[in-house]
């Protein structure tokens, strides 16, 4: 194959234009982007040493409380967060407890830097705004659970919290056989799980449930969801399981029960080290 300019021609042989494919397909799979970011947060003492606290990300849009620990190198990451505004709090024993917003806005790391000052012996009553109630970027309505709202709520019947929690968000219809209709449409449901879009039929009559203990997070979205999500018309239920894994030994186990003598439970073993977790679990 050969390629000509004014000032000549070049021979591409076939390793060339295999390369030339691939960043061509890399450069049009690079448009499509996904409404997740990261925060690197990094604590440090007024002589810039580092300093272990913990601390809690807070987003009433995104309906996100997560508590958080920063190891003895003083930095946390937070990945896979939703776009809008975060209330981020840190407090170490012997310092001032610090509060400041950070904004995610796209996929780009967003890097914070915290300094604690000294802890002064005083009494205070602190009122904070709303920042994070509401997200003024966001052209679309999207219904955000998290994962203790989820864990709370019961269903009607055993593998259905997630689609009965579904069910009780607005312009959603259920069938008796579990079947989501999102504003009335037929099959038009899209789970996305990390990322990944299921265009499968996900009904609890077709396929094992999601476990409602593994979700961190989940958002219900029937209208202006990304164009990646969009291979079904009706509504799309995105899921986020848990990433940062508490640190040593961890357990859950839960257990139901039903009608003609059903049983059903399910156990997890862990452990984190860093950011090597290794986990056991079984149904």
């Amino acid at each position: 194959m050969q390629i000509c300019f004014p000032s000549g021609c070049i021979r591409l042989g076939m390793v060339a234009i295999g390369l030339l494919f691939a960043l061509c397909f890399a450069a049009e799979s690079a448009f499509a982007q996904r409404e997740r970011g990261e925060l690197q947060i990094e604590v440090r003492d007024p002589q810039g040493q580092s300093v272990p606290a913990s601390g809690e990300l807070l987003s009433e849009s995104n309906h996100l409380k997560k508590p958080f620990t920063v190891g003895p190198d003083g930095k946390y990451t937070a990945t896979e967060l939703a776009f809008g505004v975060y209330r981020v709090s840190i407090s170490a024993e012997g310092f001032a407890e610090w509060a400041g917003l950070a904004e995610i806005r796209n996929g780009l790391p967003v890097h914070l830097v915290v300094v604690l000052g000294v802890a002064a012996v005083n009494t205070k009553v602190e009122v904070t705004d709303a920042a994070t109630l509401l997200d003024p970027s966001e052209n679309g309505t999207i219904y955000s659970l998290n994962g203790a709202s989820l864990r709370e709520h019961t269903a009607a019947q055993a593998g259905r919290d997630l689609s009965d929690a579904v069910d009780d968000q607005p312009g959603w219809l259920y069938e008796a056989n579990g079947a989501l209709h999102p504003r009335g449409s037929e099959y038009q449901v899209q789970y996305v799980v990390d990322g990944m879009p299921l265009t499968q039929n996900r009904s609890p009559a077709f396929a094992p449930p999601f476990d409602s203990g593994d979700v961190e997070s989940m958002r219900v979205l029937t209208a202006g969801y990304p164009a990646e999500y969009g291979r079904k018309l009706g509504g799309v239920i995105e899921l986020m399981t848990e990433k940062n894994a508490p640190a040593g030994f961890h357990s859950r186990f839960e257990a139901g029960s039903g009608s003609f003598d059903s049983l059903d439970g399910a156990a997890e073993l862990g452990y984190s080290a860093g950011k090597n977790p290794i986990e056991l679990s079984g149904q």
